[in-house]
This record gives structure tokens, sequence and C-alpha cells, in this order.
């Protein structure tokens, strides 16, 4: 080997010796101390945020408890779920709480109108004529749906249509009533008609009633309220009687005599059964008024005619056939204050070749409103 070769190998040697800690020990520990300064900056800016909400601690404690407070009244006014006998109270509550009367309402698809007879089929058709809802699959169909809210939360909402009638100012307090209730509900498509002659607002709306489910949510529980009960059909005593029972025929006719804070007339006289309340003859006031009812008619046709102190049913002599006895039924009330002085004396005319039977229903112990003054030819209290 040549000197020239040795003092080649040796200044290779002095540069691997002066390159190889760069290489291997000085550029690595340089980028480890650059990730660390940027480790350090990264945690002193977390640092300076936490200080921040450390020292804001005690504004963020009451900003969550005013965001859950917050939360607590906005799901106060949603139940964990919309139960049908929960909204059959809502409409029974409303109507003792506001001066309204619904007339019809809707709960799931209308199978029984696939089966209904001409009879009923006819009394449908009055009862679109007298609330102006239609009674088709498309109307009576109630809609439920269900939207994932997320964290196992989900919102449901069911719509009814439901058919109205009410004084002016009892359809204004009706729409505050709804607008201030304590639950989640929203009216739309209202349809409102006014009539001059009767002084009512009639018409249908629809009406959506809000619930929002979870796994922390209280079940809905419903408490019946204290009603009357005992009637075979509630049909027959939504027009105006309750006896149908095995022991007492259902009555052909019927007087109701109400109290006079009644959303219903403090007197009416009608056919039963008549929905759409064609033979209804009424009286609102508040005092003592003498009531006539004649029966005329044989051979199982009959006519009926009937007055309320100086006003008489307007119509021709209501004409209906019967087999056997005719049944009058006077369904009364309690009163509900010295001030309700609604009552009756009645006069009962048979003309007919059958007996007449008439009832008393629910009259006040202390002071009743319903005193028979006098009967003409064979009529007999059951």
């Amino acid at each position: 080997m040549t000197d020239r070769i040795k003092k080649l190998i040796i200044l290779l040697v002095i540069a691997i010796i002066i390159v190889a800690p760069i290489f291997f020990f000085i550029q690595p520990t340089m980028e480890k101390n650059a990730n660390l300064t940027l480790q350090i900056e990264d945690l002193e800016a977390t640092k300076t945020q936490l200080n921040n909400w450390a020292s804001n601690a005690g504004t963020y404690r009451e900003e969550m408890k005013a965001m859950e407070k917050d939360t607590e009244e906005i799901f106060s006014r949603y139940p964990s779920e919309l139960l049908q006998e929960a909204v059959v109270l809502f409409l029974h509550e409303t109507e003792k709480e506001v001066p309204i009367v619904f007339r019809q309402t809707n709960f799931g698809e209308d199978v029984a109108a696939q089966i209904t007879s001409e009879a009923e089929e006819e009394a449908i058709k009055e009862v679109e004529e007298a609330t102006g809802m239609e009674s088709d699959e498309e109307i009576l169909e109630d809609t439920t749906t269900t939207t994932p809210l997320g964290e196992g939360l989900a919102s449901t909402s069911t719509t009814n249509r439901i058919g109205f009638r009410a004084t002016y100012e009892g359809f204004k307090e009706f729409l505050d009533y709804i607008l201030k209730y304590e639950e989640r509900i929203v009216i739309y498509e209202l349809d409102a008609s006014y009539s001059e002659e009767t002084q009512n607002v009639t018409g249908s709306f629809s009406i959506i009633h809000y619930a929002i489910s979870g796994p922390d949510r209280e079940a809905v529980y419903v408490t019946p309220p204290d009603m009357m009960l005992g009637t075979g059909n509630i049909f027959m005593e939504a027009a105006g009687s309750s006896a149908n029972t095995a022991e007492a025929e259902p009555s052909d006719f019927f007087v109701l005599l109400n109290q006079p804070s009644s959303v219903n007339e403090a007197k009416v006289v009608g056919r039963t059964n008549d929905v759409a309340e064609t033979t209804y003859l009424t009286s609102d006031e508040n005092n003592e008024q003498e009531i006539t009812i004649i029966f005329e008619g044989e051979d199982g046709t009959y006519t009926a005619d009937y007055s309320i102190g100086d006003e008489s049913y307007e119509g021709d002599e209501i004409e209906f056939n019967k087999t056997g006895a005719i049944y009058l039924e006077i369904i009364s009330s309690p009163r509900q204050n010295a001030d309700d002085d609604v009552a009756a004396t009645f006069n009962i005319i048979n003309r007919t070749d059958q007996d007449v039977y008439f009832s008393r229903l629910g009259d006040d112990p202390e002071d009743p409103r319903i005193d028979i003054l006098g009967v003409t030819g064979p009529v007999l209290e059951r």
C-alpha cells in the first residue's frame, strides 16, 4: 500500500468520525427538541385554555343550571307517550273548561264506516251536513309519526280531526286555551263559519299532540275522572237518551234541563237519535218555563208537537212510526248555585192509541227542576 492510499484512508476515517455523530445523534436530537418545543407550545396553549375555563367555572355552572332548567321546562310540555285515552280526556276536560262542544272526532281508520247499515249511513250524512266534516277515510284516519332525536330520544306526534260548535266568544276562548295549554298542542287546517241566525261558530280543525320518548322519561298514567256512567248506548246519550237497558225501552223523545253555565241550551226538547238536531226546540232562559208535549195518531203512525213557553216547534208536526208504547225521557241536573233558576213545568198530552211513559233522571234532590203540572190521556211514569 502506497503512502498516498494510506493518507486517503486516514482522511476517510476522520471524515466518518466527524459526520457520523451529526447523522446519528445530533440531527435526531435537534428534531426531537423541535418536536418537544412544539408540544410545549401546544401544552402551554392548552394550559392557558384550561386556566381560563377554571377561572370561569362558576359562570359555567350557573349556565349549566340554567340550561338544565330550560331543558326541564321544554320536556315538561311533552309527555313521554301519546295514549289514546289521554286524548279523549283532553277533549273531555276542554269542554269542561271552555264553552265549546266537540261534535265529532276520530281515532284510527274508519273501519266501522265500511260495515254500516243504510240507516247509519243516513245518520253519518246528517252529521257531515251539520258539522261540515267529511266522513271519509282520509279525514277519519289519525296520523302518528315518530322521529329519532338522538341520545335515545324520539319525538312522536298524533293528528286528529275534530268537529266543533261554540259561540264566538267561546271560540276565541278555545283558541286562547290551546295557545296557553301546558302541553305542546298545535291547531292547523282550521275551517270555521259563523251563523248570524244562531250566533254560533261551527266547523272543524286538525290538532297535533306531541310527545318525546326516551329511557329516562316517566311513563304516562291516565286517571279517569268522575263521570256519569251506566248508559247502554253512549251515542243515544249524546242525542239525549241514557235509558237503553234490558229493563227499559229506549226513549223516543227527550227533554234536557241544563245548568245556566252549560255549553248547551238550558232547555232542549227533541227526538232521540236526531244527530242533525232538526227536531230540536231550545230555550236558554234561566227561569221556570212551561213545556207542553202532545202525542197524536194511531195504528203505529204518530206525530209529536211541543212548545217551551211561547215558542213552539217551527216545522210541521214530527211524524214517527212506533210499535207499542211511546217513551219520553226527562233528563235534569243538580242546581249549580243560588242563581241557577232553570226549571220546567210539564204538560204531557196523549191522544194516541198507545200508552205514553215518561221517566225522570238526574234531577236535583233538594230543589227539583222537574214539575209534572198535568197529564192528559194514558200517561204513566216509569
